[in-house]
C-alpha cells in the first residue's frame, strides 16, 4: 500500500487527518463505503460518521461482515454524530439536526485536514471554519442526496401523501440550501464523475472544482477463467433495476445468472427464485470479498444497469477482472463502458426486451472477439487501469497539496 506522503512535496506525517462520511446505513454497503474505509486506512486517519446503523455496522458484526470488519480494524478512531433512527421522515430530520448541532462534530476542528465523503453534510464545514479558520476542508461528493435532487419528484408522488407535499418541499429547499452553503465553505470540492459534477451544479447550484474517479481495486479483482454464467453484484434495490434483471433471466432459462449483494429486495429475489422455480438463477446473498473476486474472475460477463448511477465501481471491477459488462446508457456507465468494445450499453430507461437483447449482443461481442482473435479480456483490463488506487491517490494528493 502506498503512503500518505507519496508524490507530495510536503510532509503529511505531522498532520492530523480526519475522514467525515455522511452515513453508514444497513442497506448501504457498496463501492462508496468501501472507498471511504480505504481512504481512512491509506491516510491513517480517524473516521467520523454523520449517522450510523450499529445493528449493521457495530463491532459485533465485524466477524460476520467484511465491511464492518474493515470499519473496526483498529486503524483509527470511529466516531459518529448520531445513531440512525428507524422512524420514517423523522430519521431524515434527525440526521440534519445532528449535522447542525451534534457536539461530536466540534472535535473535527482539532484536525489539520478533513476530507468529507458525502451526499449531504449540512452545516458541518461552516461550523469547522468558525471553530478553526486554518483547517483545510476537502470535499469528495458521491452525489447530492438523490431523494432531494434528481429523484425528488418521483419519490414525492409515489411515496408521500399529497397533504404532506408542501412541508416536504420546504424541507427539501432547506436541505439543499444547507448543502450549497456547506460546499461554499470547502477549500476544494471533488466530484466522483462528470455525471456528478453536472448533477451537483444542476440541483445544488455549485459546481465541483474537479473530477477524480473512485479508486478501483485493480490489484485484487483478477481474471481467472472464461465462465458460462452472468453475474449481478448491484445492491438489491429498485434503483439498481434488480427486478428487471430477474424478470429478463426468467425469460431466458438457458442463461445462468448469479446474484450477490443484499438490500431491500432481498426477500423478493429469494421468493421469485423459489416460487417460480427459476433454477437458472442462483442467489448467494452478501458474499465475502474473496468470493466476490472468485465469481467476478470466473463469470462470462457482469450485469449492472442502475438508474443514472453516480459513478459506479461495480462495472469497473468487472472490467478489471477482464469481463465485459452489460450496462445502460445512463450516468457513470457512459464514462466507463465503451459500447461494442468493453461491453454492451442497453438503452436508457430499459425494459425486459432491452436487457434480453443486450445479452444476445454481448454473446455476439464475445464470439466475434474469439473469431477475430481480439483480446477482449485485455481490452477490458486496460480500460480501467487509469482508475486504479495509485492514480486515485496521486490525484487526491495533488488536491491536498494545492490547499495546503
Amino acid at each position: 500500500m502506498t503512503t500518505a506522503t507519496d508524490n507530495l512535496d510536503i510532509d503529511l506525517t505531522n498532520k492530523k487527518i480526519a475522514i467525515f462520511h455522511h452515513f453508514l446505513l444497513g442497506h448501504c454497503k457498496g463501492g462508496g463505503e468501501k472507498l471511504i474505509l480505504q481512504m481512512r486506512d491509506h491516510y491513517n486517519a480517524d473516521l467520523f460518521v454523520g449517522s450510523i446503523d450499529l445493528g449493521a455496522w457495530g463491532q459485533d458484526q465485524k466477524s460476520k461482515d467484511d465491511f464492518a470488519g474493515q470499519l473496526w480494524n483498529g486503524k483509527g478512531q470511529v466516531k459518529w454524530l448520531s445513531r440512525e433512527s428507524n422512524i420514517p421522515v423523522w430519521k431524515y430530520i434527525k440526521r440534519q439536526l445532528a449535522f447542525c448541532f451534534s457536539p461530536v462534530a466540534r472535535q473535527l476542528a482539532e484536525y489539520d485536514i478533513v476530507i468529507f465523503s458525502f451526499g449531504n453534510i449540512a452545516f458541518v464545514p461552516g461550523r469547522l471554519k468558525k471553530l478553526n479558520p486554518n483547517i483545510k476542508a476537502i470535499g469528495y461528493i458521491h452525489t447530492p442526496p438523490r431523494g432531494f435532487a434528481d429523484q425528488f419528484e418521483t419519490k414525492l408522488q409515489e411515496k408521500v401523501p399529497v397533504v404532506l407535499h408542501p412541508p416536504i418541499r420546504v424541507f427539501r429547499a432547506l436541505v439543499m440550501w444547507q448543502l450549497r452553503r456547506s460546499l461554499q465553505k470547502l477549500d476544494h470540492l471533488i466530484a466522483n464523475s462528470k455525471n456528478i459534477q453536472n448533477r451537483t451544479a444542476k440541483y445544488v447550484g455549485f459546481r465541483p472544482h474537479s473530477v477524480i474517479w473512485p479508486a478501483v481495486e485493480t490489484d485484487s479483482v483478477k481474471y481467472l477463467k472464461d465462465g458460462d454464467f452472468y453475474m449481478s453484484h448491484g445492491r438489491l434495490e429498485d434503483a439498481k433495476r434488480i427486478k428487471l434483471v430477474v424478470e429478463a433471466f426468467a425469460k431466458m432459462p438457458d442463461k445462468k445468472l448469479v446474484i450477490t449483494s443484499s438490500g431491500p429486495l432481498k426477500d423478493w429475489v429469494e421468493a421469485q427464485i423459489s416460487n417460480r422455480g427459476l433454477t437458472n438463477i442462483t442467489y448467494e446473498g452478501r458474499v465475502s470479498d474473496q468470493r466476490r473476486n472468485q465469481l467476478m474472475g470466473s463469470c462470462l460477463a457482469g450485469i449492472y444497469i442502475p438508474v443514472d448511477e453516480d459513478a459506479g465501481i461495480t462495472q469497473c471491477e468487472f472490467l478489471s477482472a477482464g469481463k465485459p459488462v452489460i450496462g445502460v446508457q445512463e450516468g457513470g456507465l457512459l464514462e466507463t463502458v465503451t459500447n461494442g468494445q468493453t461491453g454492451i450499453l442497453i438503452p436508457a430507461n430499459p425494459d425486459i426486451d432491452d436487457l434480453i437483447a443486450g445479452v444476445d449482443h454481448l454473446e455476439i461481442l464475445v464470439n466475434n472477439s474469439k473469431r477475430d482473435k481480439i483480446n477482449l479480456k485485455q481490452r477490458c483490463i486496460d480500460s480501467v487501469l487509469p482508475l486504479g488506487s495509485k492514480f486515485f491517490y496521486d490525484e487526491l494528493n495533488q488536491v491536498i497539496k494545492s490547499v495546503l
